[in-house]
């Protein structure tokens, strides 16, 4: 769900933080909803975040000096690819070391892969490992890829297009549990679980990928407490995000990060004051 836009945001932000939790879900050993909040501050990191990115024209922008220019940087992590082709979702997280400290740490993300990368310098890695590193994978992920082809020269009948399609189909089923098998969520109790185990429903493709349930693995390795977030979606509208606009904050999705939420934060409340 969007939430506001733009300034109109930052001045009407503090009505809705009441009712507002941005990335949140139930939990099935409490029987509860936890969440974390969005905060003012959260809200304001986020915009900052793509004040920054569009100023400089970068997307690595950890990657820049106060004297940088564009001379040698990957073009593929230029801001304009965002509104050329298709934006991104990107998320701030602001954490505590500890329930009495009140400086912060700020925690950034996006989602999926940006330039072809999984993970770039300065951002919240992906969860598991990234699926070109895994073997079984990238065999599955080939043979599908030959299968593509096969199909597209057959002249013959259409029934044995139909078994090309089926035999793709299931080595890209396998393809994708290799790669889910390896995303292992750890609660803010220490509790771990498959990603698999830890979804409510039947798992699909893409959970774990998003910018949320990066960040709060993050905050989790390093032993933060997280405090507020925000995400806001960045660039042009088109490809998997055609109800998404540029600067405009939205809620986690709920057909994929609400179903882990509830897990991932299952502990939190203990070091939230």
């Amino acid at each position: 769900m969007a939430i506001y836009h733009s300034s109109f945001l930052l001045l009407c932000c503090s009505l809705l933080q009441t009712n507002s939790a941005l990335f949140s879900g139930h939990c099935t050993r409490c029987n509860a909803r936890h969440s974390i909040p969005t905060t003012d501050d959260a809200i304001q990191a986020a915009f900052d975040l793509r004040q920054r990115m569009t100023s400089t024209g970068r997307i690595d922008i950890d990657e820049l000096s106060s004297n940088y220019n564009n001379d040698g940087l990957n073009p593929s992590l230029s801001t304009e690819q965002l509104y050329q082709r298709r934006g991104k979702m990107f998320g701030v997280l602001l954490c505590q070391h500890s329930p009495n400290d009140t400086s912060t740490v700020l925690l950034k993300a996006y989602a999926g892969k940006l330039g072809g990368q999984w993970n770039l310098p300065g951002w919240a890695p992906i969860i598991g490992k990234t699926p070109e590193s895994l073997p079984i994978y990238c065999r599955l992920r080939d043979e599908v890829t030959q299968l593509f082809q096969r199909i597209e020269d057959v002249t013959t009948a259409k029934e044995e297009i139909d078994d090309l399609v089926k035999e793709r189909a299931s080595l890209a089923k396998l393809a994708l549990e290799e790669v889910q098998s390896h995303y292992l969520l750890t609660n803010f109790r220490g509790e771990t679980r498959s990603i698999s185990d830890a979804f409510v429903g039947k798992l699909p493709g893409g959970v774990g990928d998003c910018a949320a349930p990066k960040l709060v693995a993050e905050a989790k390795r390093r032993g933060l407490i997280p405090v507020g977030i925000a995400e806001i979606f960045v660039g042009a509208t088109g490809g998997m995000s055609m109800s998404k606009g540029d600067g405009v904050l939205y809620d986690a999705c709920e057909a994929r990060c609400e179903k882990i939420a509830g897990f991932m934060l299952c502990g939190l409340d203990d070091f939230v004051v």
